[in-house]
């Protein structure tokens, strides 16, 4: 019981990267089979996906629009995918982090909850600033020297 509780408890960087992958792994699984798997799949939706960003910003054509719902979309499934393996993780933890605050604000402004989008947010964000830890695809590739560059 005592090497248990002195793994968990010590400043160990074996136990933050295990920390790391499961918050990579979870919600990225559930972003893309809750969220990211439907959109992207339903080019009809991204027109009023983008519109969630484009008011804020007094543009409202559809191309934009379009372009904008898109980029929601591949964020939420494609990066998904990506930050689930540790694949390209801090860029595509911000394209995700920025979905989810544009998604709160839009609960915030309008209609609904903003929970789930904060918390995504904020998962995601945190993965930004800390990385995707060494049980990555990035850690593999680039090592220890560039990691932090990612």
């Amino acid at each position: 019981m005592k090497k248990i509780l002195n793994f968990v408890f010590s400043p160990n960087s074996s136990i933050n990267d295990l920390a790391l992958l499961i918050m990579r792994v979870i919600p990225s699984y559930y972003m893309f089979f809750d969220h990211g798997k439907s959109k992207i799949l339903n080019s009809s939706r991204w027109e009023g996906l983008g519109s969630s960003l484009t008011k804020y910003i007094n543009d409202s054509s559809e191309p934009i629009n379009i372009f904008f719902g898109f980029a929601a979309s591949f964020a939420e499934s494609i990066c998904a995918i990506f930050i689930f393996f540790g694949f390209l993780t801090k860029p595509s933890s911000f394209l995700l982090a920025f979905t989810m605050f544009v998604a709160a604000m839009k609960h915030v402004t309008g209609t609904g909850s903003p929970e789930s989008a904060f918390i995504y947010f904020s998962i995601y964000a945190s993965l930004l600033l800390l990385g995707p830890g060494k049980i990555s695809v990035d850690y593999t590739f680039y090592g220890e020297k560039k990691f932090d560059e990612i």
